[in-house]
């Protein structure tokens, strides 16, 4: 059965971010990002939020990072980001949100982060993705699961929240399984990713 994907990944780009950022006071969002919103001249502190490294044996690295789009409105609904990419090190961590909140509830973070695994495994040739989720975000930990991600370790009071208060989180990770293609190498990872999809 030949998988449609309803996203695909794009490069971000300046006017993604700048309508992220007028999403950013969603309650959900703060909820389940545990940031303080972004106000519409925070760029920079909104690009330094997708690239900061929050899996304790991660290290920094370069940073890829994508807008989720929609593929029946090519709208810009979310962002992913692969970080602590770096020669020698077999592994990155993922971020991602569905920002827009009348594109959530469609499993579409799920199919961004299937994309984004198979772009990391089959085209970065990492062996290890790794991400971390607060302890009380149940629907995405299932979503994870359903990928493939296991609960690893708990980080007992690891994020602060904009309230003050400590927040735990798990660390889930993903290994590339033995026999999963690698050696697939494009230049354009959104029509790379589209033919790995169509490759199911």
């Amino acid at each position: 059965m030949q998988h449609n994907p309803l996203v695909y990944l794009a490069p971000l780009r300046d006017e993604h971010v700048s309508r992220y950022l007028t999403l950013s006071a969603d309650p959900i969002l703060i909820a389940t990002m545990g940031w303080e919103p972004f106000k519409q001249e925070e760029v920079h502190r909104f690009r330094a939020y997708m690239e900061s490294i929050t899996v304790p044996y991660m290290q920094s690295g370069r940073t890829v990072a994508f807008s989720i789009m929609s593929r029946e409105d090519q709208t810009p609904v979310g962002y992913l980001s692969l970080k602590g990419i770096r020669n020698g090190n077999p592994g990155a961590e993922v971020g991602l949100a569905i920002m827009n909140s009348a594109y959530r509830g469609r499993g579409l973070g799920t199919e961004a982060l299937r994309e984004a695994t198979e772009y990391a495994f089959a085209v970065l040739e990492l062996s290890l993705l790794a991400l971390t989720v607060f302890t009380d975000n149940l629907g995405a930990i299932r979503s994870y699961e359903k990928l493939g991600f296991t609960k690893t370790e708990l980080l007992i009071d690891s994020w602060s929240l904009p309230d003050g208060t400590l927040a735990d989180m798990w660390v889930m990770e993903l290994y590339r399984r033995s026999g999963r293609t690698s050696g697939n190498r494009c230049d354009t990872p959104p029509s790379c990713l589209d033919s790995l999809s169509q490759a199911q």
